[in-house]
């Protein structure tokens, strides 16, 4: 009798360790399953997923509902544990990715004074807020804030390391005593003094900046600029663009206020050109004055004149 409990002890425990081990018998073992069938069909799926962050996210949530099926697949069918060990990394893999793709598509939200700095100067340009996010960061700007007479940089006082964007209110440039253009929202403070100086020399300012109403502007030092550009390639080409093109508005309003003796407004635009034209009309002059001292002339009626003598 203790022999057939034994037995019967031995047998259970042996019929337990392999439901647990590999939960299917051998005559359940049907590799062409439904599940398998399924689980391709949603690889097939992923693969015809778009481009994009859409496209992404759909792509990796077709992979982990396939391989997920494909491990259902190995554990209760095939009854293969290494399978469905593969297969659930695999399901765990893509989750992580997907996460990280939701991570990134959340939408950067800023104060609505950097939301209209964004929209009018970076957005049309595709820069997308998570770069503009990184360039307005503490770590490499800060915000300042300027009261009516307060300066932002002084005449060969201030040094020029430092790149300043004026968010709202309206600025002066004052050369001496000598008023030169003003500054409103969304123009650079010092563009020309950032793009004429150089990293590690030190130079200084020559206008002087001054606030005319309570004004706010972002302000970056020059070394941790150039140090988020390097890695910031895009940033970099459309910070360089918005420069240029600050500058040229600063130059035309400079023109506006050099005219000549005649009161007409001088044309910076093509300086080599008129500066052609001008030599033209001086050896034009020159001929002129040289055959006409030469000879006298008289009117002869009908137009034509008639050559007196000659020297």
């Amino acid at each position: 009798m203790d022999g057939n409990v034994t037995w019967s002890n031995v047998t259970f425990l042996n019929y337990m360790n392999v439901t647990l081990i590999n939960p299917c018998m051998p005559e359940q073992k049907q590799p062409q399953h439904v599940m398998y069938q399924l689980a391709n069909i949603c690889f097939i799926i992923s693969y015809l997923a778009p481009g994009g962050e859409k496209g992404l996210l759909f792509m990796h949530s077709s992979l982990i509902i396939g391989f997920f099926i494909f491990a259902m697949w190995a554990w209760n069918v095939v009854c293969s544990p290494s399978m469905f060990s593969w297969n659930f990394l695999f399901v765990l893999m893509n989750m992580g990715q997907l996460l990280h793709i939701l991570y990134n598509m959340r939408k950067v939200k800023f104060n609505p004074e950097l939301e209209d700095v964004y929209r009018h100067m970076f957005l049309p340009l595709q820069v997308s807020r998570h770069s503009f996010k990184k360039l307005v960061c503490p770590d490499y700007s800060q915000v300042m804030s300027l009261h009516p007479g307060e300066a932002y940089a002084m005449q060969n006082l201030t040094k020029t390391d430092r790149l300043g964007l004026l968010i709202s209110g309206k600025v002066n440039v004052v050369s001496g005593q000598h008023f030169l253009h003003y500054i409103q929202a969304r123009e650079f403070l010092d563009s020309p003094e950032f793009e004429s100086s150089r990293s590690g020399v030190e130079e200084k300012f020559k206008v002087s900046i001054i606030a005319t109403t309570p004004s706010r502007c972002i302000v970056w030092q020059r070394q941790s600029l150039e140090y988020l550009l390097i890695k910031e390639t895009h940033l970099s080409t459309v910070l360089a663009l918005l420069l240029s093109r600050d500058i040229t508005r600063k130059l035309y309003a400079m023109n506006e206020k050099m005219v000549t003796e005649k009161g007409s407004h001088l044309d910076i635009r093509l300086p080599s050109f008129t500066g052609s034209i001008a030599s033209q009309e001086d050896t034009k002059k020159v001929t002129e004055s040289t055959v006409f001292g030469s000879k006298d002339f008289v009117a002869t009626g009908h137009g034509h004149t008639r050559v007196l003598h000659s020297e």
